[in-house]
């Protein structure tokens, strides 16, 4: 049986006839680091990752459930400015595209400066 269905999935995406049947479809945003590592409120952060692709409409970055001004935004980088309503503490960061969210990544933020 097993045998029978690799073959059917071999036949179908080599004559064409079902080209997505190996296509695992969008992938989840992946936070893997932020530059600087730590930074005060106004400060501008560069979350580095993957599948972030191409910022649409309703694709969203929080800090600590607030929503997170964007700078820019790449498939491997988005540039945002840390909320000036965020107070010292470490808090997550969360990236929404399209209908997949992020795992958190915790990222702290310093005193604002006097």
């Amino acid at each position: 049986m097993r045998r029978a269905l690799c073959s059917l999935l071999w036949t179908a995406a080599a004559l064409g006839g079902c080209e997505d049947a190996f296509d695992p479809g969008p992938r989840a945003p992946v936070i893997e680091a932020a530059r600087p590592a730590t930074a005060a409120p106004g400060a501008q952060v560069t979350l580095i990752g993957r599948n972030f692709g191409v910022q649409g409409e309703l694709d969203r970055v929080w800090l600590a459930g607030n929503d997170v001004a964007v700078e820019s935004w790449t498939d491997t980088a988005v540039l945002v400015t840390v909320p000036g309503t965020v107070r010292r503490g470490v808090f997550d960061f969360v990236i929404r595209t399209d209908a997949r969210v992020s795992r958190p990544f915790a990222f702290e933020v310093q005193p604002a400066p006097p």
